[in-house]
């Protein structure tokens, strides 16, 4: 018995449609949060780059983390919501650090 080892291509595929899955479930459930792989899936992007985004302020997350350490970041299902609602709305281009911007001016303390 051979157990056939996925291609990478084929592993971050199925890795992603896991993700969005379990963001599907989550919207419909009403979780207020996704994790950063379900949030990319929903936003049709890579995790790599929602992450990179998320470091440079262009999209709002929490950093969950006690002291110094790394961490984990989750990001609120209203920042997805709305910017996908911004770009459904607008005439030209939605930029995300925009959005991100807004966030955090409403936000109490500045704080996405």
């Amino acid at each position: 018995m051979t157990d056939q080892v996925p291609k990478p291509a084929q592993w971050r595929e199925s890795l992603r449609t896991q993700a969005l899955a379990s963001a599907l479930s989550k919207r419909a459930a009403g979780v207020p949060t996704y994790s950063v792989p379900e949030a990319a899936a929903l936003l049709s992007i890579s995790q790599e780059y929602l992450y990179r985004l998320i470091q440079a302020d262009g999209f709002p997350a929490v950093r969950m983390r006690a002291g110094r350490a790394q961490g984990r970041y989750v990001v609120p299902a209203k920042a997805v919501e709305r910017l996908l609602n911004e770009a459904a709305d607008a005439v030209g281009c939605v930029e995300s650090a925009d959005v991100a911007a807004q966030w955090r001016s409403r936000a109490p303390g500045g704080v996405a």
